[in-house]
Protein backbone atom coordinates (compact mmCIF):
# COMPACT_ATOMS: atom_id res chain seq x y z
CA UNK A 1 0.00 0.00 0.00
CA UNK A 2 1.27 3.47 -0.71
CA UNK A 3 0.41 6.25 2.02
CA UNK A 4 0.56 10.41 1.46
CA UNK A 5 0.85 11.69 4.87
CA UNK A 6 0.39 15.69 4.74
CA UNK A 7 1.93 16.60 8.16
CA UNK A 8 4.34 13.89 8.16
CA UNK A 9 6.46 14.77 10.34
CA UNK A 10 4.12 16.17 13.63
CA UNK A 11 3.13 14.10 16.46
CA UNK A 12 0.43 12.03 14.56
CA UNK A 13 1.42 11.91 11.21
CA UNK A 14 5.12 11.24 12.15
CA UNK A 15 4.03 7.90 14.43
CA UNK A 16 1.31 6.78 11.71
CA UNK A 17 4.26 6.79 9.64
CA UNK A 18 6.04 4.59 11.41
CA UNK A 19 3.58 2.32 12.28
CA UNK A 20 2.78 1.66 8.64
CA UNK A 21 6.28 1.52 7.91
CA UNK A 22 6.60 -0.95 9.81
CA UNK A 23 3.52 -3.17 8.42
CA UNK A 24 5.25 -3.13 4.99
CA UNK A 25 3.67 0.07 3.52
CA UNK A 26 5.46 2.56 1.64
CA UNK A 27 5.21 6.30 3.48
CA UNK A 28 5.86 9.56 2.32
CA UNK A 29 5.71 12.17 4.26
CA UNK A 30 4.91 16.06 3.43
CA UNK A 31 5.57 18.57 6.34
CA UNK A 32 6.16 22.45 6.27
CA UNK A 33 7.91 21.94 9.35
CA UNK A 34 6.57 25.11 10.82
CA UNK A 35 6.73 23.65 14.27
CA UNK A 36 9.20 23.47 16.89
CA UNK A 37 10.34 19.88 17.31
CA UNK A 38 8.58 18.52 13.85
CA UNK A 39 12.19 18.26 12.29
CA UNK A 40 13.23 15.42 15.27
CA UNK A 41 10.62 13.55 13.53
CA UNK A 42 12.82 12.97 10.82
CA UNK A 43 15.21 11.43 12.58
CA UNK A 44 13.25 8.66 13.31
CA UNK A 45 12.21 8.04 9.69
CA UNK A 46 15.97 7.47 8.74
CA UNK A 47 15.56 4.05 9.98
CA UNK A 48 13.03 2.84 7.92
CA UNK A 49 13.89 2.84 4.06
CA UNK A 50 10.29 2.52 3.49
CA UNK A 51 9.51 6.15 4.96
CA UNK A 52 10.77 8.86 2.36
CA UNK A 53 10.01 12.78 3.50
CA UNK A 54 9.28 15.94 0.81
CA UNK A 55 9.30 19.47 2.62
CA UNK A 56 6.13 20.88 1.39
CA UNK A 57 3.04 23.37 1.74
CA UNK A 58 -0.62 21.78 1.62
CA UNK A 59 -1.23 25.99 0.80
CA UNK A 60 0.93 25.54 -2.20
CA UNK A 61 -0.45 23.99 -5.19
CA UNK A 62 3.23 23.24 -6.80
CA UNK A 63 4.48 21.85 -3.75
CA UNK A 64 1.33 19.12 -4.26
CA UNK A 65 2.10 19.32 -8.03
CA UNK A 66 5.77 18.13 -7.40
CA UNK A 67 4.54 15.12 -5.50
CA UNK A 68 5.42 12.06 -7.71
CA UNK A 69 4.00 9.18 -5.71
CA UNK A 70 0.13 8.35 -6.41
CA UNK A 71 -1.17 7.21 -3.29
CA UNK A 72 -3.80 4.90 -2.47
CA UNK A 73 -4.75 6.53 0.75
CA UNK A 74 -3.94 10.21 1.81
CA UNK A 75 -3.76 11.12 5.68
CA UNK A 76 -4.52 14.52 6.34
CA UNK A 77 -2.86 15.59 9.46
CA UNK A 78 -1.42 19.01 8.68
CA UNK A 79 -3.12 21.93 10.57
CA UNK A 80 -2.74 24.76 12.75
CA UNK A 81 -4.30 22.72 15.69
CA UNK A 82 -4.12 25.17 18.22
CA UNK A 83 -7.54 26.30 19.56
CA UNK A 84 -6.88 29.62 21.40
CA UNK A 85 -4.50 31.29 18.88
CA UNK A 86 -6.83 31.44 15.84
CA UNK A 87 -8.22 34.58 17.63
CA UNK A 88 -5.04 36.84 17.42
CA UNK A 89 -4.64 35.41 13.37
CA UNK A 90 -7.40 33.94 11.69
CA UNK A 91 -6.47 34.11 8.56
CA UNK A 92 -3.64 31.78 9.34
CA UNK A 93 -6.04 29.44 10.88
CA UNK A 94 -8.38 29.40 7.95
CA UNK A 95 -5.23 29.34 4.41
CA UNK A 96 -3.76 26.43 6.94
CA UNK A 97 -6.69 23.97 7.95
CA UNK A 98 -9.34 24.97 5.03
CA UNK A 99 -8.13 26.30 1.68
CA UNK A 100 -5.37 23.89 2.51
CA UNK A 101 -7.55 21.15 2.18
CA UNK A 102 -9.20 22.17 -0.59
CA UNK A 103 -6.12 22.04 -2.30
CA UNK A 104 -5.61 18.29 -0.89
CA UNK A 105 -9.19 16.88 -2.14
CA UNK A 106 -8.36 18.22 -5.41
CA UNK A 107 -5.01 16.13 -4.99
CA UNK A 108 -6.96 13.32 -4.26
CA UNK A 109 -9.72 13.71 -7.29
CA UNK A 110 -7.18 14.06 -9.66
CA UNK A 111 -5.30 10.99 -8.11
CA UNK A 112 -7.81 8.42 -7.45
CA UNK A 113 -6.62 8.84 -3.66
CA UNK A 114 -8.77 7.73 -1.07
CA UNK A 115 -8.68 10.53 1.92
CA UNK A 116 -8.76 10.50 5.78
CA UNK A 117 -9.18 13.43 7.20
CA UNK A 118 -7.88 15.31 10.94
CA UNK A 119 -11.52 16.86 12.21
CA UNK A 120 -12.11 17.97 15.74
CA UNK A 121 -14.08 18.32 18.50
CA UNK A 122 -14.33 21.67 18.24
CA UNK A 123 -16.56 21.09 15.16
CA UNK A 124 -19.04 20.72 18.81
CA UNK A 125 -19.42 24.60 19.91
CA UNK A 126 -18.91 25.30 23.24
CA UNK A 127 -22.21 26.38 23.67
CA UNK A 128 -24.14 23.76 22.71
CA UNK A 129 -21.65 21.48 24.92
CA UNK A 130 -22.37 23.35 27.71
CA UNK A 131 -26.17 23.36 27.67
CA UNK A 132 -26.04 20.29 29.20
CA UNK A 133 -26.78 19.92 32.48
CA UNK A 134 -23.59 19.44 34.54
CA UNK A 135 -22.99 18.84 38.56
CA UNK A 136 -19.53 19.23 39.84
CA UNK A 137 -18.19 16.21 41.98
CA UNK A 138 -14.74 16.51 44.23
CA UNK A 139 -12.24 16.33 41.48
CA UNK A 140 -14.52 16.68 38.16
CA UNK A 141 -17.27 17.71 36.63
CA UNK A 142 -20.19 15.41 35.19
CA UNK A 143 -23.15 15.43 33.45
CA UNK A 144 -26.39 15.28 35.49
CA UNK A 145 -28.98 15.06 32.86
CA UNK A 146 -30.92 12.41 31.58
CA UNK A 147 -30.83 10.28 29.06
CA UNK A 148 -31.85 11.90 25.42
CA UNK A 149 -32.36 15.06 26.87
CA UNK A 150 -30.39 16.77 24.09
CA UNK A 151 -30.86 15.27 20.99
CA UNK A 152 -27.05 14.11 20.18
CA UNK A 153 -26.48 13.64 24.00
CA UNK A 154 -26.66 10.57 26.37
CA UNK A 155 -24.92 9.12 28.97
CA UNK A 156 -22.47 7.40 26.51
CA UNK A 157 -21.10 10.70 24.98
CA UNK A 158 -21.96 13.48 22.19
CA UNK A 159 -22.39 11.48 18.72
CA UNK A 160 -22.38 12.20 15.69
CA UNK A 161 -26.11 13.67 15.58
CA UNK A 162 -25.24 16.90 18.14
CA UNK A 163 -25.96 20.42 16.41
CA UNK A 164 -22.69 21.61 14.96
CA UNK A 165 -24.52 25.68 14.46
CA UNK A 166 -23.96 28.20 16.82
CA UNK A 167 -20.74 30.03 17.66
CA UNK A 168 -17.65 29.86 20.27
CA UNK A 169 -16.28 26.46 18.44
CA UNK A 170 -13.17 28.76 18.60
CA UNK A 171 -11.57 30.10 15.20
CA UNK A 172 -9.58 26.85 14.73
CA UNK A 173 -12.43 25.14 15.48
CA UNK A 174 -15.02 26.66 12.78
CA UNK A 175 -11.92 26.25 10.09
CA UNK A 176 -12.12 22.81 10.47
CA UNK A 177 -16.08 22.12 10.76
CA UNK A 178 -15.45 24.19 7.61
CA UNK A 179 -13.01 21.70 6.03
CA UNK A 180 -14.91 18.72 7.42
CA UNK A 181 -18.08 19.75 5.44
CA UNK A 182 -15.92 20.41 2.24
CA UNK A 183 -14.92 16.51 2.70
CA UNK A 184 -18.00 15.23 2.66
CA UNK A 185 -19.60 17.49 -0.25
CA UNK A 186 -16.14 16.56 -2.60
CA UNK A 187 -16.58 12.59 -1.41
CA UNK A 188 -20.47 13.05 -3.08
CA UNK A 189 -19.88 15.24 -5.73
CA UNK A 190 -16.98 13.56 -7.54
CA UNK A 191 -16.90 10.43 -6.00
CA UNK A 192 -13.96 10.15 -3.25
CA UNK A 193 -13.65 7.79 -1.12
CA UNK A 194 -13.29 9.93 2.13
CA UNK A 195 -13.47 9.07 6.10
CA UNK A 196 -13.98 12.05 8.58
CA UNK A 197 -12.73 11.59 12.22
CA UNK A 198 -13.46 13.97 14.93
CA UNK A 199 -11.20 13.46 17.61
CA UNK A 200 -11.24 14.29 20.62
CA UNK A 201 -7.45 14.70 22.71
CA UNK A 202 -5.31 12.88 21.37
CA UNK A 203 -1.90 12.30 23.26
CA UNK A 204 1.40 9.84 23.30
CA UNK A 205 5.16 10.27 23.16
CA UNK A 206 6.72 12.14 20.25
CA UNK A 207 4.04 14.95 21.04
CA UNK A 208 5.08 18.33 20.70
CA UNK A 209 2.98 19.82 23.63
CA UNK A 210 2.69 23.10 24.97
CA UNK A 211 0.32 25.15 26.81
CA UNK A 212 -2.25 25.43 24.05
CA UNK A 213 -2.01 22.10 22.66
CA UNK A 214 -1.54 18.49 23.19
CA UNK A 215 -2.13 19.23 26.83
CA UNK A 216 -1.88 15.77 28.46
CA UNK A 217 1.39 15.55 26.73
CA UNK A 218 1.88 19.24 27.77
CA UNK A 219 1.58 18.42 31.77
CA UNK A 220 4.28 15.37 31.50
CA UNK A 221 6.78 17.93 30.37
CA UNK A 222 5.71 21.03 32.70
CA UNK A 223 6.04 17.91 35.59
CA UNK A 224 9.35 17.20 34.88
CA UNK A 225 11.34 20.07 33.06
CA UNK A 226 9.45 22.02 36.03
CA UNK A 227 7.40 24.74 33.80
CA UNK A 228 4.38 26.27 35.37
CA UNK A 229 1.04 25.10 35.25
CA UNK A 230 -2.41 26.59 35.35
CA UNK A 231 -5.47 25.38 35.18
CA UNK A 232 -7.82 27.76 33.09
CA UNK A 233 -11.77 27.69 34.81
CA UNK A 234 -13.23 25.39 36.67
CA UNK A 235 -10.84 24.28 38.84
CA UNK A 236 -9.17 21.91 36.58
CA UNK A 237 -12.40 19.60 36.94
CA UNK A 238 -13.59 20.17 33.35
CA UNK A 239 -13.12 16.82 31.35
CA UNK A 240 -12.44 14.89 28.37
CA UNK A 241 -12.06 11.21 26.75
CA UNK A 242 -8.63 10.56 26.16
CA UNK A 243 -7.07 8.82 23.02
CA UNK A 244 -3.31 7.06 22.83
CA UNK A 245 -1.97 7.94 19.61
CA UNK A 246 -1.14 3.81 19.38
CA UNK A 247 -5.25 3.06 19.53
CA UNK A 248 -5.27 5.62 16.72
CA UNK A 249 -3.09 3.19 14.40
CA UNK A 250 -5.60 0.34 14.79
CA UNK A 251 -8.45 2.54 13.89
CA UNK A 252 -6.65 4.13 10.62
CA UNK A 253 -5.61 0.53 9.37
CA UNK A 254 -8.92 -0.81 9.64
CA UNK A 255 -10.17 2.26 7.70
CA UNK A 256 -7.55 1.97 5.02
CA UNK A 257 -8.71 -1.14 4.63
CA UNK A 258 -12.72 -0.07 4.12
CA UNK A 259 -11.82 3.49 2.26
CA UNK A 260 -13.50 2.34 -0.86
CA UNK A 261 -16.61 1.90 0.59
CA UNK A 262 -17.09 5.12 2.26
CA UNK A 263 -17.97 8.85 0.51
CA UNK A 264 -17.62 11.30 3.36
CA UNK A 265 -18.64 9.13 6.71
CA UNK A 266 -18.01 10.81 9.64
CA UNK A 267 -17.09 10.04 13.01
CA UNK A 268 -16.47 10.96 16.49
CA UNK A 269 -13.31 9.51 17.49
CA UNK A 270 -11.94 9.43 21.00
CA UNK A 271 -11.74 7.13 24.37
CA UNK A 272 -15.68 7.51 25.05
CA UNK A 273 -16.92 7.13 28.47
CA UNK A 274 -14.37 4.03 29.47
CA UNK A 275 -11.70 6.44 28.91
CA UNK A 276 -12.17 10.25 30.55
CA UNK A 277 -10.24 11.95 32.65
CA UNK A 278 -10.12 15.83 34.31
CA UNK A 279 -7.29 18.58 34.13
CA UNK A 280 -7.10 18.32 38.22
CA UNK A 281 -7.31 14.64 37.93
CA UNK A 282 -4.06 14.45 35.74
CA UNK A 283 -2.47 16.42 37.38
CA UNK A 284 -2.79 14.83 40.52
CA UNK A 285 -1.24 11.40 38.45
CA UNK A 286 1.69 13.38 37.24
CA UNK A 287 2.56 14.82 40.47
CA UNK A 288 3.10 11.08 41.66
CA UNK A 289 4.65 10.21 38.67
CA UNK A 290 7.18 12.96 38.58
CA UNK A 291 7.42 13.75 42.32
CA UNK A 292 6.54 16.92 41.25
CA UNK A 293 4.25 19.05 43.82
CA UNK A 294 4.48 22.32 42.70
CA UNK A 295 1.02 24.61 43.43
CA UNK A 296 -0.89 25.16 39.85
CA UNK A 297 -2.08 28.64 39.38
CA UNK A 298 -6.11 29.23 38.37
CA UNK A 299 -6.94 31.49 35.65
CA UNK A 300 -10.35 32.44 34.48
CA UNK A 301 -11.96 30.37 31.25
CA UNK A 302 -10.11 30.38 27.87
CA UNK A 303 -13.31 31.33 25.16
CA UNK A 304 -15.34 28.26 23.60
CA UNK A 305 -14.12 25.93 26.12
CA UNK A 306 -16.23 22.92 26.68
CA UNK A 307 -16.47 21.92 30.46
CA UNK A 308 -17.02 18.41 29.70
CA UNK A 309 -16.27 16.61 26.15
CA UNK A 310 -16.96 12.99 25.68
CA UNK A 311 -17.28 11.28 22.39
CA UNK A 312 -19.79 8.63 22.21
CA UNK A 313 -18.12 6.27 19.77
CA UNK A 314 -20.42 3.81 19.43
CA UNK A 315 -20.84 4.48 15.24
CA UNK A 316 -17.13 4.10 14.91
CA UNK A 317 -16.83 1.01 17.16
CA UNK A 318 -19.16 -0.47 15.10
CA UNK A 319 -18.53 0.31 11.56
CA UNK A 320 -14.79 -0.43 12.10
CA UNK A 321 -15.13 -3.22 14.67
CA UNK A 322 -12.62 -1.19 16.79
CA UNK A 323 -12.32 -0.10 20.48
CA UNK A 324 -9.47 1.60 22.56
CA UNK A 325 -7.45 -0.39 24.50
CA UNK A 326 -5.04 1.78 26.00
CA UNK A 327 -5.60 2.73 29.88
CA UNK A 328 -4.17 6.65 30.82
CA UNK A 329 -1.44 4.65 33.33
CA UNK A 330 -0.40 2.48 30.20
CA UNK A 331 -0.26 5.68 28.17
CA UNK A 332 1.34 8.10 30.47
CA UNK A 333 3.75 5.71 31.19
CA UNK A 334 4.86 5.59 27.25
CA UNK A 335 5.14 9.83 27.67
CA UNK A 336 7.25 9.15 30.82
CA UNK A 337 9.72 6.84 29.03
CA UNK A 338 10.54 8.73 26.06
CA UNK A 339 11.08 11.81 28.34
CA UNK A 340 13.66 10.09 30.39
CA UNK A 341 14.96 7.80 27.66
CA UNK A 342 17.54 10.62 26.27
CA UNK A 343 16.81 10.32 22.88
CA UNK A 344 15.11 13.32 22.64
CA UNK A 345 16.59 16.98 22.94
CA UNK A 346 13.84 18.82 23.79
CA UNK A 347 15.07 21.66 22.37
CA UNK A 348 12.10 22.72 20.80
CA UNK A 349 10.33 23.69 24.71
CA UNK A 350 9.18 27.11 24.95
CA UNK A 351 12.26 28.91 27.01
CA UNK A 352 10.98 30.02 30.54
Amino acid sequence: MKILIFGGAGFVGGNLAIFFANRGDKVLCVDNLVRRGSENNLKRFKNYNNISFLHGDIRNVEDLNQIALNPDVVLECSAQPTAIDGYKNPMFDFTNNTSGLLNVLEFCRKRNSGLIFWSTNKTYSGDKCNSIPIIEKETRLEWSAPDNFIHGWTSKGINEDFDINGGSHTIYGITKVTADLFCQEWAQAFDIPVIINRFSCLYGPYQFGKVSQGWITWFALAKKFNYPLTFYGFGGKQVRDYLHIDDVGGLIEKQIGQINNHRGSYYNVGGGEKYTVSVYELEQLLSQMFNNFEPIKNEHPRKADQKIYISDISKVSDDFNWEPSISLKTGLGSIFDWINSGEEDFEWLPRK
